[in-house]
Parts: structure tokens; C-alpha cells; sequence
């Protein structure tokens, strides 16, 4: 938990780069360099562990070009986060939307 919230500078305003209804996602950096995405539920999250380690086990095994990669994940003092490469650009909704410059060849 500590090495996530300093990589993102405790979960500041700064780092959040989306929202949605899961919780928060925050841009974090970790000691050796590697930018990453982490997934914070917001609290009050009615996620249970069982679920929690279902989406992990999942995750860890689902590999795609157009997906991103799960790198880790915490499951401690009460928080479960998930940790993603960091992929720039924006979101999808943003490609989607047009916002991010991006031309989709397939929309």
C-alpha cells in the first residue's frame, strides 16, 4: 500500500487521470521508473474479497494488443487496488468521443 501511495503522491488530485463508477484511476510512478495506472474503488465499495481475487485471477491470465496489462495489484490495510501499465493517450471514451486526436479506422 505505502509504495502505491507514494508513487502517486498520496492519491492526489494531480495524479487522478479518471473516475467512473468503480472509484478512481491514479498515474503513479514506481522506484524503478515504470509508469503505472492503479484502479482505487471509492470507499464504500460494495466489492468483496471473493471478487476481488476472481478479477485478478482473470486479469493475470487475459492477454491482448488492445488491452492493457495488469502488473500487480494490492490487497492490504483494507484497500484493493489493481495496477495497470500506464498507456498514454487518454481513455477510450476519449478516443471514441474524438477528444484525444486519435482517428479510430473502425468507428
Amino acid at each position: 500500500f505505502e509504495e502505491l501511495q507514494q508513487s502517486t503522491n498520496n492519491f492526489s488530485e494531480g495524479n487522478n487521470i479518471g473516475s467512473g463508477g468503480y472509484g478512481k484511476v491514479y498515474k503513479g510512478f514506481l522506484g524503478d521508473g515504470q509508469i503505472v495506472a492503479i484502479k482505487r474503488p471509492q470507499e464504500g465499495s460494495m466489492q468483496g474479497s471473493r471478487e476481488f481475487k476472481n478479477e485478478i485471477e482473470l486479469l493475470s491470465r487475459v492477454h491482448h494488443k488492445n488491452l492493457m496489462n495488469l502488473v500487480g495489484f494490492c490487497f492490504d490495510q483494507g484497500e484493493q487496488m489493481l495496477v495497470y501499465e500506464f498507456i498514454p493517450n487518454g481513455t477510450l471514451m476519449d478516443s471514441l468521443s474524438g477528444k484525444s486526436g486519435i482517428q479510430l479506422d473502425w468507428i
